[in-house]
């Protein structure tokens, strides 16, 4: 868990922090926190902005692949569209 906590800023491609991280070097929890992290930041309601709806989050995070797991964002997809159409 304190993996997750400490690296969940961190990309596959190796541009995140804390300690730059690639590939494999990512931690399957951790790619797992980050993508649900990305994708609960856009669907929520921000003091700099209105939240977004599930779908619209949703294709943000499938721009991001080769930095987020694309099995992950294609694992989310059923979350997003249910999120879209409860917003």
């Amino acid at each position: 868990m304190l993996a997750a906590v400490r690296s969940h800023h961190e990309m596959i491609d190796g541009t995140g922090y804390p300690d730059g991280l690639r590939g494999w070097e990512v931690p399957d929890f951790v790619r797992l926190v980050t993508v649900c992290d990305v994708y609960g930041a856009l669907i929520e309601r921000r003091p700099y902005r209105a939240s977004m709806c599930g779908q619209k989050a949703y294709g943000i995070l499938q721009s991001m692949a080769g930095q987020l797991d694309d099995d992950l964002i294609r694992a989310l997809k059923p979350v997003a569209v249910a999120v879209g159409q409860a917003s």
